[in-house]
């Protein structure tokens, strides 16, 4: 199975001080794919993560996540396997509440709800594309750094949507991340 195949993903994320890799599971619990933190070691210590990889086999990968450098509103490219430009996140200066947008073959699609504790849907022109929530994985495993989140995608959704999907939820923890260093 491949991370283009189950309509529910379960990624289980574990950071440190160097790293913020991810497992990516199908609602069974079978590891679908990786994520690997990019970048070398030097600049994870002084601007944290800011490239993220995703593998669904050994040196197969399918998707990239890059913070691209800006002065201002936060921006993430989300990339194929190839480094192709799938899609472009934005994170939107509003005067009460974080807006994020993503720009995909010429439709915005929206991330609702709250953003920061990973309860939001990806919303797209024609409908959701993603619902995500976060899960509790113990005391334990919050004190050591690790966090579930789920992501439930649209039955029959494209390749490109999905991507989007799982892109945007790498991209926003990227985001999260950064503003609490900040």
């Amino acid at each position: 199975m491949t991370i283009f195949e189950p309509d529910v993903l379960v990624i289980q994320q574990t950071k440190n001080l160097m790293k913020n890799d991810f497992a990516i599971l199908d609602g069974e619990g079978m590891q679908v794919a990786h994520v690997e933190t990019g970048g070398s070691a030097l600049g994870r210590m002084f601007a944290g993560s800011r490239q993220l990889t995703v593998f669904d086999g050994p040196g197969n990968p399918v998707l990239q996540v890059k913070d691209t450098m800006t002065l201002g509103r936060e921006r993430m490219e989300i990339l194929d396997g190839q480094g192709r430009p799938v899609a472009s996140l934005v994170k939107r200066i509003t005067m009460f509440k974080t807006r994020v947008t993503v720009e995909f073959q010429g439709e915005q699609i929206d991330l609702i709800g709250d953003l920061w504790d990973f309860e939001f849907q990806i919303s797209a022109p024609d409908g959701v594309i993603a619902t995500v929530s976060r899960n509790w994985s113990g005391l334990g495993n919050a004190l050591m750094g690790k966090s579930t989140y789920s992501v439930r995608l649209a039955p029959n959704i494209s390749a490109g949507h999905r991507l989007v999907g799982v892109g945007s939820v790498l991209a926003l923890d990227l985001i999260r991340e950064k503003q609490k260093r900040d």
